[in-house]
Formats: C-alpha cells, sequence, structure tokens
C-alpha cells in the first residue's frame, strides 16, 4: 500500500514539474466533444447534488489528449443561456466519469492522464437539453492553470426525452461545424424487443472482448426499421432487487460486452474493440448476446440504442408478459406484436380487423392463377387509413414458408382483395389500384399452404402506396 502511494506521489511531482517548464502552453487539449445522447443514466441532482435524483441525466463525452497532465475540473457552459454545470463549486453540478465507470470528482485537482483519456460527463435534466438544444462550450482546466475548450450544438429536439440528435461537434477551441444533412437524415426506429432467455450461442465471457467461457449466453432480439447508422447499443438491468449491471458496445467503458448478430447468424458485428457501426436500411432483424455466466434471475432491463448524430431510442424489455387480469376476456381476433411503417407518410397504417379463418369460398390456389383447387380459402379482414392509392398488398410468413401478394409476374401465391364482397383486382393480370381517402377495410383471400392455422407464427403485411411508400404491420395469432 505504501509503494502505491509512494508511486502516485511521484507521479504527481512528475506533473507539477512538467507544469512549471510548460506553462506557456496547455498542458493537453480536447478532442471528440459530443453530447452521446439520453442514456437513462442517473448519476447527479439538482444544484450540487451528487446523487441520484430519479430523473435521467444528459450525457456527454471528450477525450482529453497530451503528452502527460493533470486535469484540476471540468466546467459545462451553455453558450446562449450562461447556465453553468462544473465539478467544482460553481453552477450546477458536473459528474465526471472515467473509462472504468468511475465516478472521479472527489480526485480532483489532481486527476492524471498519459497521452490520451476518455470521460464521460453528466449533467441533470436531459428532457430540458434535448427539448431546448443549443450551444455547450466544454473547458477543462489543468494543474499548471491552463485550460482548453471545444463546443458542440445541440439540435432541439421533436421527439423530447425520446430522442436527442446533435447537429456538430467542434474541436479544441473551434466553434461547432453543422454536419451535414445526410447524416441528420436517419429516420430508423426501434419495432420490437424482447428478452428470449439463455440462447444457443457463447460469444461472450463477461468481458470486452469476444471470447467464449462455455456458459451460453442471455440473448435478446431486436428488429430496427428504416435508415441510419446504428453506432452503439446499451443493456441495463433493473428491478428483481439484484444488483444493476451494465453491458453495452461502447469501447470506452468497461462493462461486459453485448455482442450483435444478424437474426439466426453466428457472425458477430462487432469490430475488434467491440464497437459498432451498423448501416441500416428498411427492416433488420438482430439478436442480442451478454454473457450467460451470471444471474438476471426477476431482471427487467433498459435497452438504449444510439444511432448516427448522436440520436438516441429507448425502451423497457420485461422477462416475461404480464399476467392479464383474471376478469378480463379473451378477445378471438389477433394480437399485434408491434407496428412497422417504412416511408415518409406517419398518418399512414395498416392494421388486422380480424384473423385468418376459413370461409365458403374456393377462388384461389397453390399458385398465381384464379382458379378453384378443391380447399376453400381463408380471408384476412384489414383496414387501411392514409391517402393515396394502393398500388399493392402482400402478405409474408416471417417463421416458415407461405407468401401471398397481388404483384403481377410474382412467384408468391395470388391473393384476391375484396371491398363490400366485391373482388377490386379484377384487371387482366390480378394487380391493384385502389385509392384511399381517409380509411378502407379490405378483404383478403388466400390459400393456407399450411401455416395459417398454426399457433404462434409471425407475419408481415405489406401495402405499397403509388408513391413508393411501403407500410407494414407484424401480425401474430
Amino acid at each position: 500500500m505504501k509503494k502505491k502511494k509512494y508511486g502516485l506521489s511521484l507521479l504527481v511531482l512528475l506533473f507539477l514539474t512538467i507544469c512549471v517548464s510548460s506553462a506557456f502552453a496547455a498542458m493537453g487539449k480536447l478532442e471528440d466533444f459530443t453530447l452521446t445522447g439520453n442514456t437513462g443514466s442517473d448519476i447527479v441532482g439538482d444544484a450540487r447534488n451528487l446523487a441520484p435524483d430519479k430523473k435521467s441525466d444528459a450525457e456527454f463525452s471528450v477525450k482529453v489528449s497530451g503528452a502527460a497532465g493533470a486535469i484540476s475540473g471540468f466546467t459545462l457552459k451553455n453558450t446562449a443561456t450562461a447556465q453553468e454545470w462544473s465539478t467544482g463549486g460553481s453552477g450546477s453540478i458536473l459528474a465526471a466519469v472515467d473509462s472504468k465507470g468511475t465516478v472521479i470528482n472527489d480526485s480532483f485537482p489532481k486527476v492524471a492522464f498519459v497521452l490520451a483519456a476518455d470521460y464521460r460527463l453528466y449533467i441533470n435534466g436531459r428532457d430540458a437539453i434535448a427539448a431546448n438544444g443549443g450551444e455547450f462550450e466544454l473547458t477543462v482546466k489543468f494543474v499548471d492553470g491552463s485550460s482548453a475548450s471545444a463546443k458542440t450544438t445541440v439540435t432541439p429536439s421533436q421527439r423530447g426525452a425520446a430522442g436527442v440528435s446533435v447537429s456538430g461537434a467542434a474541436s479544441a477551441d473551434a466553434a461547432a461545424t453543422p454536419v451535414s444533412a445526410a447524416s441528420q437524415s436517419g429516420n430508423a426506429k426501434l419495432l420490437s424487443s424482447e428478452f428470449k432467455g439463455v440462447g444457443g450461442y457463447d460469444f461472450s465471457d463477461g468481458t470486452k472482448k469476444l471470447n467464449s467461457n462455455m456458459n451460453p449466453d442471455y440473448r435478446f432480439d431486436i428488429s430496427l426499421g428504416g435508415s441510419d447508422t446504428l453506432t452503439g447499443i446499451r443493456i441495463r438491468s433493473q428491478g428483481g432487487g439484484a444488483a444493476e449491471r451494465i453491458w453495452d458496445t461502447l469501447a470506452t467503458t468497461s462493462n461486459p460486452l453485448i455482442v450483435v448478430t444478424d437474426s439466426g447468424k453466428g457472425t458477430p458485428l462487432n469490430k475488434a474493440d467491440g464497437s459498432i457501426a451498423i448501416s441500416l436500411s428498411e427492416i433488420r432483424d438482430f439478436n442480442l448476446w451478454i454473457d450467460g455466466s451470471g444471474d438476471v434471475a426477476k431482471q427487467d432491463f433498459r435497452l438504449t440504442f444510439l444511432y448516427s448524430g448522436g440520436r438516441i431510442e429507448e425502451t423497457d424489455v420485461k422477462q416475461a408478459p404480464q399476467a392479464a387480469p383474471a376478469t378480463a376476456p379473451q378477445s378471438p381476433a389477433a394480437t399485434v406484436s408491434d407496428d412497422r411503417r417504412r416511408g415518409r407518410n406517419t398518418e399512414r397504417s395498416v392494421q388486422m380487423s380480424a384473423k385468418p379463418v376459413q370461409i365458403k369460398l374456393d377462388v384461389v390456389g397453390k399458385n398465381r392463377l384464379k382458379k378453384a383447387s378443391g380447399a376453400r380459402d381463408y380471408s384476412l379482414v384489414i383496414r387501411v387509413r392514409g391517402q393515396g392509392k394502393i398500388e399493392a398488398i402482400a402478405l409474408a410468413n416471417q417463421t416458415g414458408s407461405g407468401k401471398w401478394d397481388t404483384i403481377p409476374d410474382s412467384k408468391a401465391w395470388l391473393m384476391i382483395v375484396r371491398k363490400n364482397n366485391s373482388q377490386v383486382n379484377d384487371s387482366k393480370d390480378l394487380s391493384v389500384s385502389i385509392p384511399v381517402s381517409g380509411s378502407e377495410t379490405l378483404e383478403l383471400l388466400i390459400e393456407d399452404d399450411g401455416t395459417l392455422a398454426k399457433s404462434n407464427a409471425r407475419f408481415v403485411l405489406s401495402v405499397t402506396w403509388d408513391d413508393g411508400e411501403i407500410t407494414e404491420e407484424i401480425l401474430t395469432w
């Protein structure tokens, strides 16, 4: 223990010696200063209270680089409002966390760094930061009295607490510069998430490395839709009386790794350092894997997704669905597990009004021909909302075989569409062109391939509009 104290004293003495000899220049500089997003962390409270207050904090990240030095404190300021946060005694409290996840406020004014060190900074009032945005200037003071600054601009979020977007980040002592419009145009969002328990792979050993420890990992299934780049994932356990645990894909933390794979595939998408940068286009399903050697019994989870530009999305995942009240009536209708919408017009939607039932009609068969097959057809009733013209409808089984549509020359089985008991696709090629102004109720007639009557099936219902937009919904029954 004494040797460690002597070593620390010598290191601090070395830094102070460097301070005297290089007082004419800043001891270090700031790089990659940006708003990480609303990660759901709760470290600080109001005023100077370094304690959780059950309100989510805003998280910034920064890299301090230089040959060697020591930091005496951080100060963050909103340049428009002059509101200030610091690790010292001025303004509201700012919590500084090192790469090991340790709050280091009590270690100032002698926080040493060599070459480079990554820090996360937390301030109270995530929702206000997200809603109001603004330009934020971070200043780091060193023990020699020198300082360095960096700025970042946060675009006011139209989604309030649900998301934060960053319009630009600046290097030390430079003004923030806007990022390109393309980097802000991402519209990806979480469509569904589920904890599956112990899975069939062992990718993680509980460290930041891809490595087996002979314990099958726990698995989460997620679906993301839209276009963007997924740059980070974080899983935080919560509730159940057990200690909180965190897993992530961030190379700058010591939290255990989340391994990301495409759904049903065994090839990790993480980089060598555990981080991710996954391009998203349309809809994509993933499996998330965390080390299975720990006990997560009775735990629920908070999942955080970070996209390019700093935009984030969060959701809570429970291990098991809550039991319905005993008095709740059972509905014969199918349940909807998630709502997928792609495209520009968020006012458009498609829903299933009644699950497939066999009716006394035999119009279609096991092919593209409108011809009786000797087996009664199945009827699926849907309700479409929006403005425009429907040019195609398709139904695809996600858990087995089976695909039906109204697309000419398709290899899928034929789907006949009816409205008010009259066939809609009555042209020669059996395609559809259905005007919608408000809402329409349509009936889909299809031949069963053996999967329609199975329980726990999962189907994607797709409606294509004349402007190219596709509205989708996941159906289960």
